[in-house]
């Protein structure tokens, strides 16, 4: 067996094949549990039937069922959702599912005028449709998650090659080697040989240096690469219509790096303008209307919260008073919304002389930067930890919410002592109220360091609208519930 053919590097075709024969599996299952199932609904039994007119035919749903599905295939391969390199595996990826099969539903509308079958019940087409979209959807989901388990575990990855060495390679090195699930694993770079402009070896510690761009076809052939990435910002122009001329006829993924790391993919729209290939980024708008929505929905949700979550609020109150002596709310001054302090409330997960002893486990500091965090921490309650490894000591902060002193989702609110070593660039992150949960919640809680949750928080503020906000909210349940990156 190759290296390629390793279960690490599994063969471009292989693995295309295999992903495909999943989706193309799993979609027509979908869609025959869809259009029976919408038999079983409308007419209780799987047995139905339907006439033509002026003709002595009478043809089951079990028949009409087969053929809607092989059209409703046909209708999802003509979107793309076959094409792996189109596949977005998202939001993007189910609207164009629901494209797919409502065009699929007007095509056999059209077909059923054309045979004359008035008898064709227009409840079970309904039916059909809403059940189809939802088993398709679903069916994806299955498949994105058995392939995102496979690459977990160190299966169905892509040899990938990064067409340059300078900063920019180097970011898109780390994150690739820092997201497995991607499947994308650098093996290799090509220097850029422009090193009277370009500090070059920016790459040597993360993947070995294969050659220069000049090489790219040659590298390609020899170490057997199915992907390659191009950090433009280490090329002149020119250089890379040249690089992406060489790999005509080669049988690879091209991408192109934007050097936009800090803006959401969903702004970025590529457009042809005057034959000129231009990226359009929609901008974001924080108007007063957006805001109110965003308060509104903030009231909504942290009301309802508080009244669901209340018995469950007496149980920790009372886990808190059993545990160790002190009060049950602890309420810390934290700052917000434009350098405002504010008492920021939680459950009471340390002892009472927590503050106090903070300045003789200074040297015990695991972050960098102006926060502190320890990981067997001992001035946490027994309760304590339980409630930090899923963050319910931070119910409390809902009451926060209401009084308007926080949001649902923003950035972590600091403490006036990080603030005091914040430069210019930290402090517009507090250009928005600080959250409960935001992109550091989600994107590993107390594993991240100072600079990584910068990062974050900024890149949340510059791609911010109130379906953002919903997607961190729903991020945020699987992150508590399996305490990823708690302390």
């Amino acid at each position: 067996m190759s290296d390629t053919e390793s279960p690490q590097f599994l063969g471009r075709v292989s693995r295309k094949r295999a992903v495909l024969r999943a989706l193309l599996v799993v979609d027509a299952v979908a869609l025959l549990v869809a259009t029976l199932g919408a038999s079983w609904v409308r007419f209780g039994q799987l047995q139905a039937g339907v006439g033509f007119e002026n003709m002595d035919v009478n043809v089951s749903y079990w028949e009409i069922a087969l053929v809607v599905t092989g059209l409703w295939l046909l209708m999802l391969w003509r979107e793309g959702l076959y094409d792996l390199e189109r596949l977005t595996w998202g939001a993007g990826e189910y609207s164009r599912v629901l494209r797919a099969l409502g065009i699929g539903v007007v095509g056999f509308i059209l077909l059923t005028y054309v045979l004359k079958t008035p008898g064709l019940s227009r409840a079970w087409t309904l039916i059909a449709f809403g059940l189809s979209v939802v088993t398709v959807s679903f069916g994806r989901l299955l498949v994105r998650t058995w392939l995102r388990r496979e690459r977990l575990a160190g299966r169905m990855h892509r040899r990938t090659l990064i067409v340059g060495d300078n900063a920019e390679a180097e970011r898109i090195i780390e994150r690739l080697l820092a997201s497995p699930e991607l499947g994308l694993t650098p093996v290799g770079d090509l220097a850029s040989e422009r090193g009277d402009e370009l500090a070059l070896d920016y790459c040597s510690e993360l993947v070995p240096c294969l050659g220069y761009a000049r090489q790219v076809a040659s590298v390609i052939r020899e170490h057997e690469i199915d992907t390659v990435i191009v950090a433009t910002s280490a090329f002149h122009h020119e250089i890379v219509s040249r690089i992406i001329n060489d790999l005509r006829g080669i049988d690879v993924s091209i991408h192109v790096s934007s050097g936009l790391f800090e803006i959401l993919a969903s702004r970025v729209l590529v457009r042809d303008i005057a034959g000129v290939p231009l990226m359009t980024v929609a901008s974001v708008t924080l108007s007063a209307g957006e805001l109110r929505t965003k308060r509104v929905f903030d009231l909504a949700i942290a009301g309802l919260g508080v009244l669901i979550g209340l018995p469950i609020w007496l149980l920790l109150m009372l886990a808190i008073v059993l545990d160790s002596r002190g009060p049950v709310f602890y309420q810390q001054t934290r700052v917000g919304k434009d350098g405002a302090e504010f008492g920021m409330y939680k459950f009471r997960s340390m002892y009472r002389d927590a503050d106090a002893r903070l300045k003789e486990l200074a040297a015990h500091n695991e972050a960098s930067g102006p926060l502190f965090k320890m990981k067997n921490d001992p001035r946490v309650t027994r309760v304590g930890k339980w409630m930090r490894k899923f963050s319910v000591d931070e119910f409390p902060q809902l009451l926060n919410v209401l009084r308007g002193e926080m949001s649902l989702v923003g950035p972590r609110p600091p403490l006036p002592r990080e603030t005091v070593q914040y430069t210019d660039h930290h402090w517009r992150r507090m250009e928005v109220p600080p959250g409960m949960t935001g992109l550091w919640q989600v994107s590993g809680r107390s594993s991240l360091t100072f600079d990584e949750m910068i990062r974050l928080d900024l890149y949340y503020i510059e791609n911010w609208s109130v379906g953002f906000d919903l997607a961190l909210l729903m991020r945020t349940v699987p992150a508590v519930v399996f305490s990823r990156g708690a302390y």
